[in-house]
């Protein structure tokens, strides 16, 4: 009875905040008024998300009720139920805005399988990462894990929507550290990331800016001779290899493991370079500099510069920002929704948004090491993880300091999908830390 007791503590910090944040993204899409969302008039966002809070509500109750416990042992099946409506949004779902990302059901409702999905990759990585505990630090359950983790990103990338299948590839690699990788394959990971995104970018990057030193990189843009780099780098590294068995110096084995990192990162460049359009990759590095392209990639982020210093220290209030009263901010009720809210609330009243999702994910860091099992630690951190990115993705793009890759704002944002996926994670963190001293 005294565990129950316990169990039944809410943390009141971590629910006020989320509360809070979801009131004040209604009443900002409100004061957006004259945004345009495919499917939803100007008129109806804010009440569309009114109706999307309350059934969020409704369902953070219920889980609250569930011993979230009782989820590991369905982990799996979570997962491929979360991989097969990525199969069917693949070949039957709905194109908008050029990604096939969206499920119709009856009477013209639809969702987002995608945003749902990185519950069921949290919760199947946690419980993976859980039963194989020290194995981690052993590279195949590394490859494993990022399996699991980048697999359903992967059919994302195929919708394509790029913005949501890159929440992942944090989301994984935090839970990972969390879950004890030797630092020298989290280390390797991150340059083979950043080698496979930097390269498709730097051709881009030159040809905007038209810097000569730069030229050479043209003939990175060609898929084939990506690849033929990449065979020189895993020649040598097999050449290393044999040496190294031959001689077993320390040295051999370390020119090796570099090889291979380039060639992994060069075998994942060439695809993406392929893959991401034109439009997409001057968006992702115009932000470096938007004049460049002003009437194009840099339009938008020029537009949320504007907004966010229009703002001023105290704002222009409630329905008062120019920016988007007269229409010149674009998606302004979902991807720079921060825009709007800085523009009207000002520096202060940012600073007091900004507080709140500090309280809330410190909140969640703190349940994050306060659990006494391994299935709820590795939880927390993909869900704080997850939404952690979101914030600093989407607030940093809106003040030019990150690239615009359509990555909305937690509890902020128009959207359905997107809402109620950050309801199911804020319960879940709750439910974590309600019974935290129950076994």
């Amino acid at each position: 009875m005294k565990n129950y007791s316990r169990a039944l503590k809410v943390d009141y910090l971590l629910i006020i905040s989320f509360l809070l944040l979801v009131g004040i993204g209604i009443l900002t899409i409100y004061s957006a008024g004259t945004g345009s969302v495919e499917g939803a008039s100007p008129e109806n966002q804010y009440i569309r998300q009114m109706y999307w809070a309350l059934s969020g509500i409704v369902l953070f109750i219920l889980i609250l009720l569930l011993n979230f416990h009782k989820v590991s042992e369905y982990a799996v099946f979570i997962y491929g139920a979360g991989v097969l409506l990525l199969l069917i949004t693949l070949f039957f779902g709905k194109r908008v805005r050029g990604a096939k990302s969206w499920i119709t059901l009856f009477g013209g409702l639809g969702f987002q399988p995608s945003e749902f999905v990185k519950i069921a990759v949290i919760i199947a990585l946690a419980r993976f990462l859980e039963r194989i505990g020290a194995d981690i630090r052993s590279l195949k359950n590394v490859v494993i894990a990022l399996v699991i983790g980048l697999a359903p990103a992967g059919l994302i990338l195929l919708q394509p929507d790029f913005g949501t299948a890159l929440v992942y590839i944090p989301v994984c690699l935090i839970m990972l550290f969390f879950a004890g990788i030797r630092y020298m394959h989290l280390l390797s990971l991150l340059i083979i990331l950043a080698i496979a995104v930097s390269l498709p970018l730097l051709t881009t990057f030159g040809r905007l800016t038209k810097f000569s030193s730069l030229s050479f990189l043209e003939v990175l843009d060609d898929t084939k001779i990506i690849f033929l780099i990449a065979m020189i780098f895993g020649i040598l590294s097999f050449i290393m290899f044999v040496l190294y068995r031959i001689t077993k110096k320390p040295m051999i084995l370390k020119a090796m493991n570099i090889f291979l990192i380039f060639f992994f990162g060069l075998i994942l460049a060439a695809p993406l370079g392929r893959f991401l359009k034109p439009y997409q990759k001057e968006r992702l590095i115009v932000f470096l500099k938007p004049s460049i392209d002003p009437f194009g990639s840099g339009y938008n982020i020029i537009q949320s510069k504007i907004a966010v210093g229009a703002g001023g220290m105290y704002g222009k209030g409630l329905m008062g920002g120019t920016q988007s009263q007269l229409g010149f901010l674009p998606e302004r009720s979902t991807d720079f929704i921060f825009s709007i809210f800085a523009e009207e609330w000002g520096f202060f009243g940012s600073l007091i948004l900004l507080t709140f999702y500090g309280i809330f994910i410190f909140r969640g860091i703190m349940t994050v090491y306060d659990t006494r099992d391994r299935f709820s630690s590795l939880l927390a951190a993909g869900l704080v993880g997850m939404f952690l990115f979101h914030i600093i993705i989407n607030i940093g793009m809106t003040i030019g300091v990150m690239p615009i890759t359509g990555i909305p704002l937690p509890f902020l944002s128009y959207g359905g999908s997107f809402l109620i996926t950050c309801m199911i994670g804020a319960a879940t963190i709750m439910n974590i830390e309600m019974r935290k001293y129950v076994r």
